[in-house]
Order: structure tokens, then sequence, then C-alpha cells
């Protein structure tokens, strides 16, 4: 005997799913048993409505005839067969159809009879587990057979034919409609339910994917922002420290000055670098907040690359860059363009970094003079690949390369509506 999968309605969570949400339960204690017990649902139907009219069939008529073997031992076969197919209901339907017909068709009688309530479970679950459609193929089949059986029957009424022939069609429609509009309607809640289940389900995959998207931006979002942290800020330090080892070889005073910047740029990364980190905290615990740097900072930015021996000068061209996210990007790309001018560029004589603010746009150029392509990098590109991340969050674009001169530039173009793109 083969079992069923049968999802309660109270549930939203289906084999093998992960996701589960909670639904309300079915109104009352009984149709939550139905729904749990299956199986003895099928068995009590099975012993009601197939063992029970055959074995009292058997006990009438066999005792007003002479010889009951035959009545018996169709009977017998009635009840094995049907059982069978009333268990296999939820499965194979069409199964129990076609064994209730069968048997109908070779008993006669009350022995036919017996097997009709059979036939009323058959086309019921054809509307509750097999759909509309094969619902009503069934109700045709099972009317088709039963009219032709009543042909045959020698009980028939006398009268005029097609009052017979009327009054068989009224008999086998009223007769086997109703169980067929009955599982029709069960089914149609049933598969109503499922139905909504499936939504819930889908709308919690949808959370759960949204959630592990919005942790894996805020990953890249921190990544990109630790890169340009430790790279700029270890980048300021070494130069700074290898100018202080060459000024106090020299015998020069500058040397403490210089020192004590190193430990001020260490001091605030490294306090940077714990704001950033404490958002991945416990949810209980308060992150220490600070303004995220932007086009102030940007001065400040270039005059501590100034002390660490870059010779940049910063043009503005428009009107203010807007404080938020906009801004931020700007500081982070001047910031990585100027840590690998000063990483990969030492020789370089002059930096100019040129901003200008449109009302639909921010334009971006770090030209740096050397006439040659900057030292190899000992890097993974990691830099670039965030420029371009963060200028993609506002629909821009960047591009580092030689110019026609030979001049290193890099360009980027930030859009203050990220619905637009650039013409170019």
């Amino acid at each position: 005997m083969s079992s069923s999968t049968h999802t309660s309605p109270g549930s939203a969570q289906g084999p093998g799913e992960a996701a589960s949400v909670e639904l309300p339960k079915p109104p009352g204690f009984l149709r939550r048993w139905v729904d749990s017990h299956p199986r003895t649902i099928d068995g009590v139907i099975a012993f009601f409505l197939v063992i029970a009219p055959h074995v009292l069939v058997v006990i009438s008529l066999g005792l007003t005839v002479d010889d009951p073997t035959r009545i018996i031992v169709v009977s017998a076969v009635a009840i094995v067969v049907l059982t069978a197919g009333v268990m296999l209901r939820r499965r194979w339907p069409f199964l129990l159809l076609g064994l209730s017909l069968l048997i109908s068709a070779l008993s006669s009688g009350n022995e036919g009879a017996a097997s009709g309530a059979a036939m009323w479970v058959a086309l019921y679950s054809l509307g509750v587990f097999a759909g509309v459609r094969r619902a009503w193929l069934g109700f045709g089949l099972a009317a088709a057979v039963s009219f032709v059986l009543l042909q045959f029957d020698a009980d028939r009424m006398v009268g005029p034919w097609w009052a017979l022939v009327l009054a068989d069609l009224l008999q086998v429609g009223a007769g086997l409609i109703i169980p067929t509009l009955v599982g029709l309607w069960i089914g149609g809640r049933r598969r109503y339910e499922q139905a909504l289940i499936a939504r819930a389900q889908d709308l919690v995959r949808e959370r759960d994917q949204r959630a592990q998207l919005a942790v894996s931006n805020e990953r890249t979002r921190i990544a990109r922002e630790m890169h340009d942290i430790v790279s700029h800020s270890l980048t300021v330090m070494i130069t700074l420290s290898e100018g202080a080892a060459a000024q106090a070889e020299a015998g020069s005073d500058s040397a403490p000055d210089a020192m004590r910047r190193v430990a001020e740029t260490g001091r605030e990364s490294l306090a940077e670098m714990r704001r950033l980190l404490a958002v991945l905290r416990a949810p209980d615990s308060d992150a220490e907040l600070a303004p995220q740097p932007g086009a102030n900072g940007i001065g400040v930015l270039v005059a501590q690359f100034r002390d660490a021996g870059l010779p940049v000068a910063w043009q503005r061209e428009g009107a203010e860059l807007p404080p938020g996210g906009l801004a931020l990007t700007t500081y982070r790309i001047v910031q990585e363009s100027l840590t690998n001018a000063l990483r990969h560029a030492p020789g370089a004589r002059q930096v100019v970094v040129r901003t200008r603010v449109d009302p639909d746009r921010v334009t971006i150029t770090i030209d740096n003079d050397i006439t040659r392509d900057p030292q190899p990098s000992d890097g993974a590109g990691r830099g670039l690949i965030g420029m371009t991340e963060r200028a993609a969050l506002h629909g821009g674009s960047v591009d580092v390369g030689p110019r026609s001169d030979g001049h290193w530039r890099v360009e980027a173009v930030l859009f203050t509506d990220t619905s637009r793109e650039d013409p170019a």
C-alpha cells in the first residue's frame, strides 16, 4: 500500500523546506484530526461504504437463495478489490472508479447496488485529488456505464421507451452529480489553501533571499571601506616613517614631527576601523557612531597627502557636494587615487584633483604628471574594483589609464539621479 504526503493547511512548511511561516490553524478539532489521519479516514470509509454493505448483501440474499456460493464469492472479491481501491484513492482515484464500475457490471440487483457507494467515493475523490477536468471526465464515464447497465436491468418499469430513457438519465445524473459537485467544492477549497501556503512559502523564501542579499551587500560595503582605510592609512604611515627615518639619519629636527603625524594617522585610522567593525557586533550592542567623511573632508585628505610628501592640489568647480552617499563616494575615490599615486608614483612632481559638481552629475578627475606607467603593483586590484563598484551605485563609471600625453589620469562620473546613465 502506498502512502500519500499530506500537508496541513496550518503549516507552510513542505517536505524539504527550510523556511516556514505560521499560518492560522483550520477551525475545529475534527477538521485538524481528519487532515492529520488520512489513512484512518480511508479505513473508516472502506468499512462503512464497502465492507458493511456487501456483508449485509451476503446475509440478506444468502438466507433467500438455495446456493449462496456465487453471492459470497462475488461479495468477497468486491470487498477485497474495492477496499484496496479506497485505500489508494488519494493517489489513483480513477482506479477506484474503474473497479467500482467493473464490480457493478459483473453483479446484479442488490449485489451491484452495494458497490454503488464505492462509485460515489470514487467520484468524490476525483473532485478532491484529481482536479476539475478529470472529475467531470469520471462523471461522464460513470454516467455512461451506469446508463448502459440500467438498460439491461430486468426489473425495469414498463412504459414508453422515451419515458424510460428520460427516467434513467435523471436517475443516473441525479445520483452521480452529487458526489462530483461535493468533491469539486472541497477540492477547490483545498487547492486554494495549497495555493495560499505556496504563496506564503514563496514570500518567506523571498524575504530570506533579500536578507541574504542585504548581508552580502553590507559585507561588500564593509570590505570596500576597510580596504580604503587600511590602504590609505598604511601607505601614508609608511611614507611618513620612511621620511622620518631619512630625516633622523640626516640629523634633521623634523623627524619627531613626522613620527607624531604617523601616530596621529594610526590613531585616526584605528578609530575609524573600530566604528566600521561595530556594525558586526551583536544586535543588542550599541555601535559608536561618527559622521562619514565627505566633501568637507577632501581638504583634510589633501593636506595629509601633502604632509606625506605628495605634491597635490585640489581644484573645485560648481556647487557644493550634497551630504550623504554621493559625498562619501567622491571622498573614497579621491582617497584611493591619491593613495595609488603615493604608493606607485613616488616621483610625481604634481598631482591635481578636480571636482566639478553639476546639477545632474559629479565629475572627479585626478591627473598625475608622470610620463610613464606607475610602478608595478603588488596588490590584487581591489582598489580599482572598489572605485568601480562605488561609482556604479550612483549610475556612474570610472576610467583609469594614461592620457594622450602620457600623464596618468583617473576620471570618475557620478550621477545625482541613479536612474540616469552616462550619455557618452
